[in-house]
């Protein structure tokens, strides 16, 4: 991911991923189970085994051994099948687990710094015929910039770039308060707020009254995507 864009990325934007990511509406009920990242700490080929490290969706950090079974799929960056030599430990992993026994271990795709976000969907597209669900993949973020191009010619419309980026946000926000808001008063407590809503309560509840209103959520979200005004050098 470029560095000059990490600015622009809203602190509730990561929350959500982690809160209310896993429940988006839009992914299709029968894709596969979405892959979770972790760090290994250890591989041990000869006894088939593998341990890993890596953050729940409650904030937690968490360790598993799991065993690598005959029929654990092991895949390199672009889905090519790999022996266990390739992994090392203290390298970033994805593994897909099913019923508490692994499925699949996949070395990410390694983005340089320097590449855009671009890169990212030029690798996608380089595993449709090897990933499932690529090219469903491929399809969505196609219909979700063609929506962009309202003029039809070719070129996204700054303006609905805007709206859609503001409606996608409300969206987020608006699922946070579904799922911790227990006693739907529109606001989030301490009591019901969970990993990184809670880990960052105090500095989302701005006016110190105890509680996040959605209005305080919402206003977070969008001050990243507001320039900062240059402030005067010190003399």
């Amino acid at each position: 991911m470029s560095r000059s864009l990490l600015p622009g990325l809203a602190l509730v934007l990561l929350l959500v991923n982690n809160v209310a990511g896993a429940g988006d509406k839009q992914e299709p009920p029968k894709n596969p189970p979405a892959p979770t990242a972790v760090t290994l700490t250890k591989v041990d080929a000869k006894n088939g085994m593998i341990a890993i490290r890596y953050t729940d969706n409650q904030g937690r950090a968490e360790h598993q051994t799991l065993r690598l079974t005959p029929d654990v799929k092991l895949l390199d960056e672009t889905g090519r099948a790999v022996t266990i030599d390739v992994f090392e430990a203290g390298t970033d992993a994805l593994i897909v687990t099913a019923g508490g026994q692994l499925k699949e271990l996949r070395r990410p795709a390694q983005v340089h710094p320097a590449h855009r976000l671009s890169d990212a969907v030029k690798t996608l597209i380089e595993m449709t015929d090897c990933e499932e669900g690529c090219v469903q993949e491929v399809q969505r973020i196609y219909d979700m910039l063609r929506k962009l191009d309202t003029a039809k010619n070719g070129t996204i419309d700054p303006a609905a770039l805007k709206a859609e980026r503001e409606l996608l946000v409300v969206g987020r926000v608006n699922r946070i308060f579904e799922q911790l808001d227990a006693d739907k008063d529109g606001k989030i407590s301490k009591e019901e707020a969970k990993g990184l809503i809670r880990e960052h309560f105090d500095r989302l509840d701005r006016n110190r009254d105890g509680v996040i209103s959605r209005e305080e959520l919402l206003q977070a979200a969008q001050e990243k995507h507001t320039p900062k005004t240059a402030q005067p050098e010190k003399k």
